[in-house]
């Protein structure tokens, strides 16, 4: 313990993993051949309604029942979700880093390259027609009023820093706890990314922001443990 001007600093043996080459945790494999052309159109549906194995399943013995003999669908929703999760899509594949290591447990870091999510994100097209991407005085009535960030004094002086063709993008990156299952037993520490460039109001829909990835969360193994101030320590130094 250091006690310096009555603040103190608890050391504690957190120890610092060397950066090395992420790892693609994804298997690198071409885009999968679906056997049928209905195939492929269940497993979109599956992925755009988020629907869970189970309701898939019943959808896919209901359409078993009434469907024609010359058409190929999937045993089983496991069996299709195996051909989607061999689809490779460079900018939204997920690498991770080891961060730490904590009471001799590695903890890992799960996330994209920022310029890939941005790549998403601005792949909606919708998104891209009501982005700005110069710096642009706004006046109302002959007074310079602020409404967007590129509306801003600092957003001119950045724009004059750079060379004649570079357009400056505004990174906003924020973190929540986010409960991933129904029953509220299992949350995630996710970092989402969006821009200033784009206009306030297509900014705040859902669609505006993008998964960049998410921290691990610390394990302990009693709820004393979880309350000690080394581990407060440890989850502030992994933050």
């Amino acid at each position: 313990m250091i006690v310096n001007d009555n603040i103190n600093y608890l050391l504690i043996d957190i120890e610092p993993m060397s950066i090395f080459e992420s790892i693609d945790v994804r298997s690198v494999t071409s885009k999968p051949e679906f056997p049928s052309e209905e195939f492929g159109d269940f497993m979109e549906l599956l992925a755009k309604w988020n629907l869970s194995d189970a309701c898939g399943s019943d959808i896919l013995k209901f359409s078993k029942k009434i469907c024609r003999d010359d058409v190929n669908l999937p045993t089983s929703v496991k069996q299709g979700r195996q051909l989607l999760d061999q689809i490779v899509v460079p900018h939204i594949s997920f690498k991770k880093s080891p961060i730490m290591t904590y009471k001799e447990e590695t903890y890992y870091l799960h996330y994209r390259p920022i310029f890939d999510a941005i790549k998403e994100l601005l792949s909606n097209k919708e998104i891209f027609d009501n982005c700005t991407f110069k710096y642009t005085p706004l006046y109302h009535e002959g007074q310079r009023i602020y409404y967007e960030q590129y509306n801003g004094d600092w957003w001119e002086r950045v724009q004059n820093s750079l060379p004649r063709d570079a357009k400056v993008l505004s990174i906003i990156l924020y973190s929540d706890v986010t409960t991933c299952d129904h029953l509220s037993k299992t949350s995630e520490h996710l970092i989402y990314l969006t821009l200033g460039n784009i206009i306030s109001w297509r900014r705040n829909k859902p669609d505006a922001k993008i998964l960049l990835g998410y921290l691990p969360q610390l394990k302990v193994k009693t709820l004393s443990e979880k309350r000690t101030e080394s581990f407060h320590s440890a989850k502030h130094a992994l933050y």
